[in-house]
């Protein structure tokens, strides 16, 4: 007799006895784990891709971009100063860390 595979849902943790492999984690050093998903929340999750297979050709966009620009006193842009895309791949360098972008000055942010 088989015993029916029972998982907790990552989502919503709740048990299911018709999990979905929805992520493998690989560790470095030791086993790795494997995070399932109910039925319902499965399709909240991206599909699962092949960590050995190559990157695509097509270069990505940026995760991250800055921007620097000055507002008025009504709130609104008035002119667009700078912008930094920092790229995770193609070629781009990431951003130094540098006195260029500083950390925001106001009080509110200081009070932090």
């Amino acid at each position: 007799m088989t015993r029916p595979a029972v998982r907790m849902c990552a989502r919503c943790e709740r048990t299911t006895a018709e999990p979905v492999l929805v992520h493998e984690v690989d560790a470095a050093t030791g086993p790795g784990f494997n995070v399932y998903a109910c039925q319902e929340c499965a399709d909240h999750y991206p599909p699962r891709r092949d960590p050995y297979e190559l990157p695509g050709a097509e270069p990505r966009r940026s995760r991250l971009t800055l921007r620097v620009y000055r507002v008025d006193v009504d709130g609104t842009v008035s002119e667009e100063r700078d912008k930094v895309e920092v790229l995770v791949r193609g070629g781009a360098l990431p951003v130094s860390l540098t006195s260029a972008f500083p950390p925001c000055g106001c009080p509110r942010c200081r009070a932090r």
